[in-house]
């Protein structure tokens, strides 16, 4: 669910609400802490007042309201998961209306009992920045990007999002009110940006429909080549470091979802928890399939030493090149 409500709107939900379930007779406040009551952790749970499919199967579901704003501020209430298993299995003892009432309500008791949390510029800023790297990044399909990107090829709109990052690392007017978020933000657009433009350096758009790009082996296509073996060697270490500028990238996405989690969106990818280099086909594991935590102290290693293989294969075919 949290995948598909924009962080501005958890940001405002969780806010107006005191972080608190919002049935009356409970309050508790929804964090990751274990309860006084019964010792096991309790999450806050945003829910659907209408239903977030028009399906009988979605509780209220059956409605009017768009579906295009039903993952929206308007239509969402913060529960406590007790509470909103309790609503949605009895529709009929808590209708829509119903639940508005309980949601006004309860926002009129944290204005006038709580100190309540404003919506800032400065939080309009992080949202915006989180909500368009999420949707640019395409991390809620993240499988589908790693098992393309492991295999070094990447689909259009990633290199769209190149574009977009790039331009916010020029044009971000940071409010310099969250350093930790920020530094995450920039390091992992700054990781983003080094591993699709060296992904570019050889990779091309790919047949039929040009959607994906590829490694580019046209030179395999041209018989006799007296350059071959020297594309070939320089594919390969193209290929090495990719590796590692992904798994840079990866590292620093896990940086970023931390920090988000820390000290703006509790629930970010919360299901999800860390993001994996997943090397199914064992490409740069022996051919054994590989799940893998990036380690930066490790990658960069291995950074320092193709750079200089590149190097010496640069001055070796400085005239070729």
């Amino acid at each position: 669910m949290s995948g598909t409500i924009s962080s501005k709107d958890q940001k405002i939900l969780w806010s107006r609400a005191a972080g608190r379930c919002s049935k009356p007779d409970c309050r508790r406040k929804l964090t990751f802490d274990k309860s006084e009551e019964s010792g096991s952790i309790t999450f806050g749970q945003m829910c659907h007042i209408v239903g977030e499919k028009n399906s009988k199967n979605s509780p209220r579901g059956i409605s009017k309201l768009p579906l295009e704003v039903r993952n929206e501020y308007s239509n969402l209430i913060l529960l406590c998961a007790n509470h909103h298993e309790l609503i949605d299995g009895d529709e009929e003892s808590w209708p829509v209306e119903l639940l508005h009432k309980m949601k006004d309500d309860h926002e009129l008791w944290v204005e006038e009992s709580l100190a309540s949390q404003t919506l800032t510029p400065e939080i309009i800023v992080y949202s915006n920045i989180i909500d368009n790297l999420n949707s640019y990044l395409k991390l809620d399909n993240y499988n589908w990007f790693m098992s393309n990107a492991i295999k070094n090829i990447l689909h259009k709109d990633f290199i769209e999002a190149l574009d977009f990052i790039e331009e916010r690392q020029l044009a971000m007017d940071w409010p310099n009110s969250n350093q930790n978020l920020e530094k995450a933000i920039k390091d992992l657009m700054k990781s983003y940006s080094n591993y699709v433009n060296h992904f570019l350096k050889y990779a091309i758009a790919a047949e039929p429909n040009y959607e994906f790009y590829r490694e580019d082996t046209t030179y395999k296509r041209t018989f006799p080549n007296p350059h071959y073996h020297t594309y070939s060697e320089r594919n390969m270490l193209w290929v090495k470091k990719n590796f590692f500028l992904l798994s840079t990238y990866v590292y620093y996405l896990n940086e970023f979802t931390k920090k988000v989690r820390e000290s703006f969106n509790p629930i970010f990818h919360l299901k999800r928890g860390k993001f994996l280099v997943i090397d199914d086909f064992g490409m740069y594991h022996g051919g054994n399939s590989t799940l893998m935590l990036p380690i930066l102290e490790d990658i960069q290693t291995h950074l320092d030493s193709i750079n200089l293989e590149l190097e010496k294969f640069e001055k070796e075919n400085k005239n070729w090149c």
